[in-house]
């Protein structure tokens, strides 16, 4: 048997073994180093690619494949995706990422072969609930389930990338709706006070909906003060990482307390119509060291 037969017969078994585990769900390749001294990181980057170049000539792009690898200490999303010149949103989608610094050290995460975005049809974080409200499954979408770490099926779009929303939300400079539903009657900017008649500078946004909605922590922090005034009402202002602060004013009820850590999308308060309040609704803002920014830039409205 000649060296090419042979290699060309590891090819087939190796291509043959690959698929095997991705339709199993439950054990894939294991790359052990992110360089050509890897058999399985040669793999993967080749059909990378290929990729590539099939997408640019319009030929069939190579089958998907899954691969795990054990992140080292000085692993990022962002080096590993570079290591691979794959786009990074392919490995935070197959993995459940919502942040970059969620990104497990020193653990199994799962390499794609493809670029593109996985998503979940079962969403649990809010970034995939984001992902999946405007991403629809074409007639003919490539599905994988994948059972490790847990079940989870999702379809896979070949080739796309975060959408600007996405993307922010990911980088952890973006907000969550904080109601459920409501309708925004007043905007960021200036504007004549309700109550005065003068012109004043909105530094939120007014968000009308029924006395008793739930209001929702807009993203993850901590309760610095929550209480009442003659303006504002009853009142919470969260901070966040990064130097971000978020208020919330009119509220009938408070549900947490101070210094109280709370997660995005948990329920801390009721809409009301305490303080200067023409109507229920939430007054809503949104700080940046210090610095009211336009609530309208950083929230997922279309």
């Amino acid at each position: 048997m000649t060296s090419g037969t042979t290699k060309i017969l590891l090819l087939l078994t190796l291509t043959t073994l690959l698929l095997q585990r991705v339709q199993g769900g439950e054990q894939f390749p294991l790359i052990k180093a992110l360089n050509n001294s890897d058999v399985f990181y040669k793999q993967i980057t080749r059909d990378i690619d290929h990729y590539y170049i099939d997408k640019e000539k319009r030929e069939k792009i190579p089958g998907l494949l899954i691969y795990r690898y054990k992140t080292k200490k000085d692993d990022s999303i962002f080096t590993v995706a570079a290591s691979l010149n794959i786009s990074y949103e392919a490995i935070v989608t197959l993995n459940e990422l919502d942040r970059p610094d969620n990104f497990p050290v020193g653990k199994i995460i799962l390499l794609p072969n493809l670029p593109g975005i996985f998503v979940n049809e079962n969403p649990r974080t809010d970034l995939e609930f984001l992902i999946a409200s405007w991403r629809k499954k074409p007639e003919k979408a490539q599905e994988i389930t994948i059972t490790y770490p847990r079940k989870t099926n999702f379809f896979f779009l070949p080739g796309e990338k975060f959408h600007k929303v996405e993307l922010s939300f990911f980088l952890g400079v973006m907000f969550r709706f904080p109601l459920p539903k409501g309708t925004i009657t007043s905007y960021f900017g200036p504007r004549m006070q309700p109550f005065t008649g003068k012109k004043e500078f909105h530094e939120g946004i007014d968000i009308a909906a029924p006395e008793g909605t739930p209001i929702l922590a807009s993203r993850g922090g901590n309760v610095e003060k929550e209480g009442k005034d003659s303006i504002c009402g009853n009142y919470i202002l969260l901070i966040h990482e990064s130097g971000y602060e978020t208020k919330y004013c009119h509220l009938k009820k408070i549900f947490v307390s101070l210094h109280q850590t709370v997660r995005s999308g948990m329920i801390i308060g009721e809409v009301g119509t305490t303080g200067m309040s023409t109507g229920p609704h939430l007054h809503f803002e949104i700080r940046e060291r210090g610095k009211a920014r336009d609530p309208m830039l950083m929230l997922p409205i279309k």
